[in-house]
């Protein structure tokens, strides 16, 4: 018999899928629809939690843009379809944000636990929530404010 495998998190899984390709990324978030839905929970958590005013404050009130924004980011992130930094001033920023928001340690972390309602909110795969995560944290840290 094969042992299960188990990740440090004491998720066990009978599969590894790897998602570091972008045909894997958007089987596991449901292609164009998931993105969007994907892209609906996170605005829904803006305007949801507490703990978000100290970045919602910093999107317009209609979100709409915004969401279409994250649709093109997330969708150029699942796909790989081009590259996911650029290297602009000697930092590396996400290439896919038309307007880069320049967030400090407590607003990042307010950022990342919007996206992780609206990936908890997905039926998603707990290794893809997870791989997902560990994914924008990295790219979250990137992008904070070099001051804090």
């Amino acid at each position: 018999m094969i042992p299960r495998e188990q990740d440090i998190s004491g998720i066990v899984s009978l599969d590894s899928q790897d998602y570091s390709s972008g045909e894997n990324r958007m089987r596991a978030v449901g292609g164009e629809v998931g993105i969007g839905l994907l892209a609906d929970a996170f605005c829904n958590a803006l305007d949801a939690f507490s703990e978000a005013k100290i970045i919602r404050q910093k999107y317009p009130e209609d979100l709409s843009e915004f969401r279409s924004s994250l649709i093109s980011f997330l969708t150029i992130w699942m796909t790989g379809e081009t590259p996911l930094y650029s290297k602009s001033n000697g930092r590396r920023y996400l290439s896919a944000s038309p307007k880069r928001l320049r967030l400090n340690g407590a607003e990042n972390q307010a950022w990342l636990n919007c996206m992780q309602y609206a990936l908890d909110a997905q039926p998603y795969d707990e290794v893809f929530k997870r791989y997902v995560m560990v994914q924008l944290t990295l790219a979250a840290e990137m992008m904070r404010h070099p001051s804090n």
